[in-house]
């Protein structure tokens, strides 16, 4: 019917003859033929593609489509999977990055790699670029957790380095992560630059929010660092952007306030303070606003903002807080207050910054500096201030190179005390090694002497048990000649020895019952009334000459090694808590033949 419509067209029109028309409506069939055949194969594929999946697989699909808008119900439906129900190494790899990402999505914290190592094992050898750049993201997270910033770091440079990554959210997440790194150690310009990075990427991936949460933590660092072209543009990129996401103003105008006590009027200043007022303010932000109040409108009001601020000294805004106020009262002529704030100022620093930036003390100093700048340069027309800031940097100064000497001294000392206690270890280790090197020596002598006895009382043996007992007279004294010399050469015999037991199993092990049958009659006699058979016996063997356990499962090369050994353990009575099965038939040797090894 579809041709005889298509004719129809033809005939209908007076430009096109009869010739032209087939020639048309044999083109439309083969277009149809060929769209045909393109379906088939696309469902073709797509059914192979489902042999491949799981349930388990599938609803992953389900749990990766949620996890960022509903990352609880994500969580929910991973959780329920059972993991007995995953199949290959991809599939588990896929599941732990998913878990991982769920719960970090969930803000649930974790310093184990219990969860994310498939993930490890697998994506960082065989997994495509964005799953390397999560797999590494996530590692570096753990990390971060568990305090190792070296291995988080790393890690955030090695995912960095990816190429060929497209997933811009969790490439902008491994920037804030790495930016939280270099802020740990103070290095405020790097974790600017990497916020600003970050920024960019969200507002190509359209996440304004997340945007606006980094360029506002780059402009409070610019601020810091003095760097007022940068700080102009930042402001100027993110006000429009308030404009489009109001719920993010009272988070950026935080940052914006610090712009403002630096860069703007004291309008603008007073304006956003006094809309700030308006919510529920973090201490850092009430103490920005005291600071401006005091450097740009009235040392009174900054003094009575300060009575409304609760801080606690024990906490880290504290040293916020007494730097402020030691600003104000030196604002305020206020010479006893303000000496006792920057001594309590001082005690904190002790208590945070030195801990915080152990690893480079200077960190600490920059720190101070930069305080003490800032507070210089919004009271530049007042000279007694400017003098009193100079005299405050003199007093840090002098405060630094004593906590400086101070823990350079004790950092000594720890350091020698860890040397002594390193040094009394490897002696006791040594003397410890030198106990069991005696021990062997004595117990390779008693074997010798005992054979040696042997083959004296009882020159009727037979011939094999004599050769059995000779060789291994020789064997053991040039073993023993070669402790005592401490050459190599003596033990020649005794390493072809080695070897040729090792290729002859059957013969060493008859030649070991032999010699015990001579040495230990009673011994022997008593293994054969606990019902031991010939193989557990030649176990039995290798464990009275010294095996353990493992070296008697590694020369038998017996998959039925455990159910032997625990064989011999039940006929021989041997309790639970005796876990080695060598010492306890060493200690039986010389019991009587009437005496049970139990």
């Amino acid at each position: 019917m579809a041709t005889d419509r298509n004719k129809e067209l033809c005939y209908d029109s007076n430009s096109y003859d009869n010739k032209k028309c087939g020639l048309i409506v044999t083109l439309i069939m083969k277009k149809r033929i060929i769209l045909l055949l393109i379906a088939t194969l696309y469902i073709s594929a797509a059914l192979t593609g489902c042999r491949h999946r799981t349930a388990a697989w599938n609803e992953m699909d389900i749990a990766e489509n949620l996890i960022e808008t509903q990352p609880d119900t994500a969580l929910s439906i991973l959780s329920a999977i059972d993991k007995s129900r995953l199949g290959d190494k991809e599939e588990r790899a896929r599941y732990a990055l998913l878990m991982s990402m769920a719960l970090d999505k969930n803000y649930i914290d974790t310093t184990s790699f219990a969860v994310l190592q498939p993930a490890i094992d697998y994506y960082l050898k065989h997994g495509t670029p964005d799953e390397k750049l999560r797999t590494l993201y996530y590692q570096a997270c753990i990390y971060r957790n568990r305090g190792d910033d070296g291995n988080a770091m790393a890690s955030c440079i090695e995912a960095l380095n990816l190429e060929g990554v497209t997933d811009t959210l969790v490439l902008a997440r491994t920037l804030v992560g790495q930016g939280i790194l270099y802020h740990k150690q103070y290095k405020l310009d790097e974790f600017a630059e990497n916020n600003l990075r970050a920024a960019t990427l969200y507002c190509d991936a359209g996440n304004y929010q997340s945007a606006i949460r980094c360029y506002a933590k780059a402009l409070n660092e610019t601020v810091i660092l003095r760097n007022k072209s940068r700080a102009d543009s930042i402001a100027k990129i993110c006000l429009p952007l308030i404009e489009s996401n109001p719920e993010m103003e009272e988070f950026f105008n935080c940052s914006y306030l610090s712009y403002l006590i630096e860069y703007g009027t004291v309008d603008e200043f007073l304006n956003l303070a006094r809309e700030l007022y308006q919510y529920d303010l973090p201490n850092d932000t009430k103490l920005d606003i005291t600071r401006g109040y005091a450097s740009k409108v009235n040392i009174d009001t900054a003094l009575s903002l300060l009575d409304h601020i609760d801080i606690t000294p024990t906490t880290a805004d504290s040293l916020k807080y007494y730097a402020v106020v030691s600003d104000i009262h030196e604002t305020a002529r206020h010479p006893d207050k303000a000496l006792d704030a920057y001594k309590k100022y001082m005690y904190v620093a002790e208590r945070f910054h030195v801990r915080m930036f152990s690893n480079d003390l200077l960190f600490a100093e920059k720190k101070h500096k930069l305080e003490i700048s800032s507070l210089m340069e919004t009271q530049k027309r007042d000279r007694i201030i400017k003098y009193s800031l100079f005299a405050v940097i003199f007093m840090m100064a002098i405060a630094g190179i004593i906590i400086y000497r101070y823990y350079k001294i004790r950092t000594k000392r720890m350091m020698a005390e860890q040397e002594n206690l390193k040094l009394k270890l490897e002696k006791h280790v040594a003397e410890l090694e030198l106990n069991n090197l005696r021990l062997e020596k004595s117990e390779l002598e008693s074997e010798r002497n005992n054979l040696k006895i042997l083959l004296q009382k009882h020159q009727g043996l037979d011939g094999p048990i004599q050769n059995v007992i000779k060789q291994r007279l020789d064997m053991l004294n040039s073993l023993l000649a070669k402790e005592i010399s401490d050459n190599e050469s003596h033990a020649a015999a005794y390493t072809k020895w080695i070897e040729h037991i090792r290729k002859n199993k059957e013969e060493f092990l008859d030649s070991t019952r032999i010699a015990l049958t001579a040495s230990y009659p009673a011994f022997m006699k008593s293994l054969e009334t606990c019902g031991l058979t010939d193989d557990e016996i030649k176990y039995v063997c290798l464990y009275a000459i010294g095996l353990k356990g493992k070296e008697v499962g590694e020369y038998m090369q017996l998959k039925r090694h455990y159910n032997i050994s625990s064989a011999i353990r039940k006929k021989l009575g041997i309790d639970e808590h005796e876990t080695n099965i060598g010492l306890y038939i060493r200690r039986h040797l010389d019991k009587p033949a009437n005496t049970s090894l139990s």
